[in-house]
């Protein structure tokens, strides 16, 4: 089965790569949108000699380059997405490129396609305090209240579903949770944000859903392989951490913060009173976070992994370990 990858260069994707020949993937492509990371191609052929694996440059806004990325391929792993910068250009590297890709696997009649999904689209606003969010929590409906990424990723969820609907292909989804590691971010928004010289801790005692970028990898690699169709998983760690020690471990052993605490409840409040302010100055201060936001993103909730065991996956680098080597990297890029 020749398995394409879009997105093989990107902090996730450089991983399923590996996964997917790791787990007994003989024939890859791989897709970039411009030149493959230097040697990667060639460290790749020398760890997996019996392998064909091939790179294919594209450009996923371009329709006329994806049919020949796509030709000869049985399964496709989508994990490029647009991750920042403008909302327009997020969600035309998400939502449009993702159309422009099933369109093309469509024409090809390409057997199997496994997106990469996120957390954000689940429609987590009305779940009570420690209640569990698993594959039965349904996704947002439209996702516009979740921030630009968020929508992006929720429209191209729904996108992908309508598209199975229309050309039958076997579709899985997994949908990590914060993916972290060396080469990846150091403070996610759950945990709080920086301003005016401070931290702002926001996620307190709410547990962090961390998903090491090796762990993750080797959860699409699995479902790629072994997951039945129509399936959706959660991709998070065991013994995952408050935000509240993640902070603490963080400045004891990458860098030192001015952190200011604000509890959920102020928080809340504060969100309220921003949504107000926007209002009434017209959009003059971006209402980042709203209380839909807040009530989404952090407030405490547990996270289950069972399905993604119940097909094989098990967490290859412990969180402690994968901690310890984040934080390390990190510090040495400081």
């Amino acid at each position: 089965m020749k398995v394409l990858v879009t997105g093989a260069g990107g902090f996730l994707g450089k991983r399923i790569a590996e996964s997917l020949l790791r787990m007994g993937a003989t024939d890859l492509r791989l897709h970039f949108r411009q030149r493959p990371p230097a040697g990667m191609i060639e460290n790749l052929r020398q760890q997996f000699p019996q392998a064909a694996i091939e790179s294919a440059q594209a450009n996923l806004l371009a329709q006329d380059t994806l049919q020949a990325l796509v030709s000869g391929v049985q399964c496709i792993v989508h994990a490029a997405a647009g991750m920042r910068g403008a909302a327009a250009d997020m969600f035309a590297n998400t939502v449009v490129a993702t159309r422009n890709l099933l369109d093309a696997a469509g024409a090809q009649k390409v057997q199997r396609i496994v997106l990469i999904s996120s957390f954000s689209v689940y429609h987590a606003e009305t779940l009570a305090p420690n209640a569990v969010l698993d594959e039965t929590t349904p996704i947002e409906a439209v996702g516009v209240e979740r921030g630009s990424y968020g929508y992006a990723k929720t429209r191209q969820e729904h996108l992908f579903l309508d598209y199975r609907q229309r050309f039958g292909f076997e579709s899985v989804i997994l949908r990590p949770g914060v993916i972290y590691g060396p080469g990846g971010g150091a403070l996610s928004s759950r945990v709080g944000i920086k301003a005016l010289g401070f931290f702002f801790s926001l996620g307190g005692k709410a547990l962090l859903p961390l998903t090491y970028v090796d762990n993750c990898a080797d959860a699409v690699a699995q479902a790629a392989l072994k997951a039945p169709a129509g399936s959706a998983f959660n991709v998070v760690d065991d013994d995952i951490p408050t935000c509240k020690a993640y902070l603490n471990a963080y400045t004891q052993s990458v860098e030192k913060l001015r952190c200011i605490p604000v509890p959920h409840w102020a928080f809340l409040w504060g969100s309220k009173m921003l949504v107000r302010y926007h209002r009434k100055s017209k959009g003059q201060l971006p209402a980042v976070f709203t209380p839909y936001v807040v009530n989404s993103m952090y407030r405490p909730l547990r996270y289950s992994n069972a399905a993604l065991k119940a097909i094989g996956w098990q967490q290859r680098v412990s969180t402690s370990e994968g901690l310890k080597t984040t934080f390390r990297y990190l510090r040495d890029a400081l």
